[in-house]
Formats: C-alpha cells, structure tokens, sequence
C-alpha cells in the first residue's frame, strides 16, 4: 500500500520523527544506537522511525536508517517529469 511520508522535527529534543502515511499509535523499538522504527502494536506494521540527536548526527556526515524501502513517484509528478 502506497503512503505518504511526513516528517517533522522537534528542536527541544533534537529529535527527528518520519511517519509513514497517517500518524497512529505505535510503539517504538530501537534498530541502532538511539534509531527507532515505530510500529503498530498489533500488526507490528512499520509505521515510521524517530532518530535522536538529529543535529548532532548530520553534523558529523550522512547517517542512515538500518531498513530497506521501496519508493514510488505519485502519477502527477511521474506525469510533470515526462513532459
């Protein structure tokens, strides 16, 4: 299923947060040091992922999330690069 990816950031606590689609109740499991996937607490569905230290961590260089996604464009963007 198709979703959107929303992503926000709370300075106070240098905290990044992506959710995938709609923002649900989730629980949080940690995948690397003070990285985060959220999901559902019943379907165990990834719902997204928090990252702490944010500015921290992009001060030092790229960082990654330990996960494998696939993306897709939404059709009036696919249809706004082929013209």
């Amino acid at each position: 299923m198709e979703k959107e990816l929303k992503i926000s950031y709370y300075k106070p606590s240098d905290e990044l947060n992506i959710f995938l689609g709609d923002i649900k109740e989730s629980v949080l499991a940690e995948i690397d040091d003070e990285i985060y996937v959220r999901l559902d607490p019943k379907t165990n569905e990834i719902l997204g992922f928090t990252i702490l230290n944010f500015q921290h961590r992009i001060k030092k260089g790229c960082q990654t999330i330990p996960v494998i996604g696939n993306f897709i464009l939404p059709k009036k963007i696919k249809d706004l690069i082929a013209s």
